[in-house]
């Protein structure tokens, strides 16, 4: 598994070196131009000779549709027509594969970075590494404006099937004025946080209905919280793609939750909570900390106030004694290109319009950060989002969630372990880790 941001302080020395002692980190932009200013644009699909070209998307999430809707790509290339809509992540694997089935596929979709050695061992995605070289050849400024993860990330054996436009950690937060009230420090450890927790719960810190820890492990949700915090107790994956849960991490993890529930520091209807019931604890002012993808913190801010009054974020605390095995980690949701488009050229030009600066600035300053180095080293990025001043190292060292070819699976398993986990907090971590790793080993073999 890669370190998907260890990259880019590699290439800001070099271009520091090159602009002369003067550059700064903040000033470096990789390339400002944009679509509308872009020379020698790939109009062999689109001029007027051609006949009009229809594509279909499907986003992830309303959010990541840009504030441009693609007027400029379509003013640009008036002969190709994107159509697009919104099919939740959650239903994008199931949908996609519905619709290819029956030759109704769009041409791009939007999901979890995890499903891509499933969906590409299916032989369902279209192998764009020729477009991408082609993109690269003819448009090196863009190309080389995205770090390299995005193009990665979407690879299986060595063949390119999508874009990685954005990213997102998941970092803990906590309301800090409710910590100074009870003299807490940030925690360090997750022992740490249990102490605190118990302090604010315990010792009326906190009103009816308030609760210290907030967590999502309702049957209806991804475990991607559960491994964000796995990886960072220092919990390790197989070659394939699988966590190892019968570990000292995985053990740990599944006793922390116990924990929580048994000495009752979490909403007694955790069992049922989905992800937006988790985050809304957190904002509204009913829960002190959780565990927070940073697209939220956008939300965060409006309701709670400007970063650092009341509420505060921080990488996600390490397992006691284990400090050097605790890795920040990140999810994408890649735009995946269908292996029955017949417009590669076309869906090529799309995904270079959602890359490029102008664009994907303004869903970056709003929602999720991006690949594109430029938008993530501007200080107006810093300015629309100040928490990243302080999470920047770890920002950089980041690891993505592996995924399985079996993914989907996995995915389930996981859920039910928190779930088991959740309703008998009494049951030995250890019999329930040992129970679920079985399961987990059995898609291996």
């Amino acid at each position: 598994m890669n370190r998907f941001f260890m990259l880019l302080a590699l290439i800001l020395l070099i271009v520091v070196l090159l602009n002369g002692c003067n550059s700064s980190i903040d000033n470096f932009g990789g390339s400002n131009r944009s679509l509308s200013n872009e020379e020698g644009d790939l109009n062999s699909v689109s001029d007027s000779e051609t006949p009009e070209i229809t594509l279909r998307l499907w986003f992830g999430r309303e959010d990541f549709i840009p504030a441009d809707r693609f007027e400029t790509f379509h003013a640009q290339h008036p002969n190709i027509r994107v159509e697009f809509d919104v099919i939740p992540l959650e239903q994008s694997v199931t949908d996609f594969t519905k619709n290819y089935n029956t030759d109704d596929a769009p041409d791009v979709f939007q999901t979890y970075h995890e499903n891509v050695p499933m969906l590409a061992t299916q032989g369902l995605l279209y192998d764009m590494t020729d477009q991408f070289k082609k993109w690269q050849q003819e448009k090196p400024d863009t190309y080389n404006n995205l770090l390299p993860q995005a193009f990665d990330i979407t690879s299986n054996k060595g063949k390119r099937h999508g874009l990685a436009i954005h990213l997102g950690p998941r970092w803990n937060v906590y309301r800090s004025d409710w910590f100074q009230q009870a003299g807490l420090s940030i925690p360090e450890t997750w022992d740490d946080v249990l102490d605190a927790a118990r302090k604010l719960q315990q010792e009326g810190y906190l009103e009816e209905n308030q609760y210290a820890y907030a967590l999502v492990v309702g049957a209806t949700n991804s475990p991607n919280w559960f491994q964000s915090q796995f990886q960072a107790m220092g919990g390790q994956y197989t070659k394939s793609g699988m966590p190892i849960i019968n570990s000292k991490a995985g053990i740990y993890l599944i006793n922390f939750y116990q924990t929580l529930v048994r000495e009752k520091l979490v909403h007694p209807e955790t069992l049922a909570w989905h992800s937006g019931k988790m985050r809304a604890a957190f904002f509204e002012g009913n829960a002190a900390m959780a565990t927070i993808g940073e697209n939220i913190f956008p939300v965060i801010q409006n309701e709670l106030g400007p970063y650092g009054e009341k509420w505060i974020a921080s990488q996600q605390p390490y397992r006691p004694g284990a400090q050097d095995e605790a890795r920040s980690n990140a999810s994408s949701w890649v735009m995946m290109v269908s292996a029955k488009t017949g417009h590669p050229e076309a869906v090529s030009l799309v995904l270079q319009y959602l890359s490029d600066t102008e664009i994907v600035r303004e869903v970056a300053h709003r929602y999720q950060p991006t690949m594109n180095i430029t938008v993530m080293t501007e200080p107006e990025y810093y300015e629309a989002k100040p928490w990243q001043a302080e999470l920047r190292e770890q920002f950089n060292k980041a690891e993505f969630i592996p995924g399985h070819i079996k993914h989907p699976t996995v995915q389930r398993v996981l859920v039910d372990l928190m779930q088991e986990a959740v309703a008998n907090p009494n049951t030995p971590a250890e019999t329930i880790a040992m129970k679920y790793q079985d399961q987990l080993d059995d898609l291996d073999r």
